[in-house]
């Protein structure tokens, strides 16, 4: 289980006087998190990406200076994922406008920079048109988004392959990387006895048809990677590495 400290700064947590002090004090930044309900292959959760965007975003944060966590938005784009049940999903102007929305009412009470943190590729549409908006009708406020939003990442990739986890073996949807995550952060919630192994190809080369025909064109059990080697450990070590490489990116 995840063993950050309690006292990360979440602004559901606070009082309004509580967060008019953190503004005046310094605290110019809100991280949001992005999520998704989604079917993660037959042994993790469906919110497995909310857990992991909340996550993120508390590491994140605790290496930003005058950062406050947004709640984690739980619904995202997911439709690739249609066929598989428990799908929620929003299409990406809804998305869009949502965060939109909440930017404005951030903006107001004094947040000058928004970071965008997603831990769903699906959601990538949605927060470029949302950056298109913010930026032409805020221009005020710096809004922030990662190079690189759909997983795996290179600085996961690279504690992978120190362990021996070949890139087809993290996988890109409830692989090896995700379920040592999970079992880092919610191990109650991963049911270890149903994993087992879906696409184990090439991830790049099946993106594009993912997006237009849906995992289950690819994968019949949702998993692209192979969780056989799952270890919380590592999955506690992917969190860090991926939340060192975001904050080098935005403090550069």
């Amino acid at each position: 289980m995840d063993t950050l400290s309690p006292t990360w700064p979440d602004l559901a947590h606070l009082t309004w006087p509580e967060v008019a002090s953190a503004v005046a004090g310094g605290a110019d930044t809100v991280i949001l998190p992005l999520g998704a309900t989604e079917q993660h292959g037959p042994h993790l959760p469906l919110g497995t990406d909310t857990l992991r965007a909340e996550a993120l975003a508390r590491r994140l944060a605790a290496r930003l200076p005058g950062a406050l966590v947004a709640p984690v938005l739980p619904i995202g784009c997911s439709d690739e994922h249609a066929g598989f049940p428990g799908l929620l999903s929003l299409d990406a102007a809804t998305l869009a406008a949502v965060i939109v929305d909440c930017a404005r009412r951030m903006a107001a009470w004094g947040v000058t920079r928004l970071v965008l943190l997603s831990a769903h590729g699906g959601n990538g549409q949605a927060l470029a048109l949302a950056v298109e908006r913010l930026r032409r009708e805020l221009p005020d406020l710096r809004v922030w988004l990662p190079a690189q939003t759909l997983a795996p990442d290179d600085a996961a990739l690279a504690v992978a392959a120190e362990a021996g986890i070949a890139p087809e073996e993290f996988g890109l949807h409830a692989g090896e990387g995700e379920t040592s995550e999970l079992l880092w952060l919610r191990p109650d919630l991963v049911r270890a006895e149903a994993a087992e192994a879906g696409y184990r190809g090439a991830m790049a080369t099946v993106v594009d048809t993912l997006q237009r025909l849906g995992l289950k064109a690819v994968t019949p059990n949702g998993v692209l990677g192979d969780p056989s080697r799952a270890r919380a450990a590592r999955g506690e070590r992917y969190l860090d590495a991926r939340a060192g490489a975001l904050a080098k990116e935005l403090l550069a």
